[in-house]
């Protein structure tokens, strides 16, 4: 009877590679982390740009409710007429797209009053929907 002996040479053959197989892995699952860090860091930054986007147009919407309220009711709609390609060119510097705002005055709750309603539009690069910010006020004086 003869003993065979076994050659540990062919063991680590058949496993050759491994290592190298779970790096590749490895890498593979961290660049698909790195990839989600990047979209996390793009959403962010729309998110954050489009927050200071709406910031502005109601700064711009206020801004022209408060010139309006340096004028009497009376002389509201031609003033608004006077004012509003300097509130246009505003618009269009200040914001993304920006669109000539929309200004209605209707009669007030009295007779010396206006309701104002005040709609600022942009849109935003890479988008085909434009935002709006409405605000609307009463100026005048109220009924005694």
């Amino acid at each position: 009877m003869k003993l065979r002996v076994s050659s540990r040479k062919s063991r680590p053959a058949r496993q050759s590679g491994s290592y190298l197989l779970e790096a590749l892995i490895a890498i593979l699952i961290f660049a698909f982390g790195v990839l989600g860090l990047i979209g996390l860091l793009g959403s962010s930054i729309r998110v954050t740009n489009d927050a200071r986007y709406r910031a502005e147009a109601a700064n711009l919407a206020n801004a022209m409710i408060a010139d309006m309220w340096t004028t009497t009711p009376a002389n509201i709609d031609t003033f608004t007429t006077a004012k509003l390609p300097t509130w246009a060119t505003k618009v269009a510097t200040l914001l993304p797209g920006g669109i000539a705002p929309d200004v209605a005055i209707t009669p007030g709750f009295t007779a010396e009053s206006r309701t104002v309603v005040v709609t600022v539009y942009w849109k935003l690069p890479g988008e085909s929907d434009k935002h709006q910010h409405i605000m609307t006020a009463q100026i005048g004086k109220n009924a005694p």
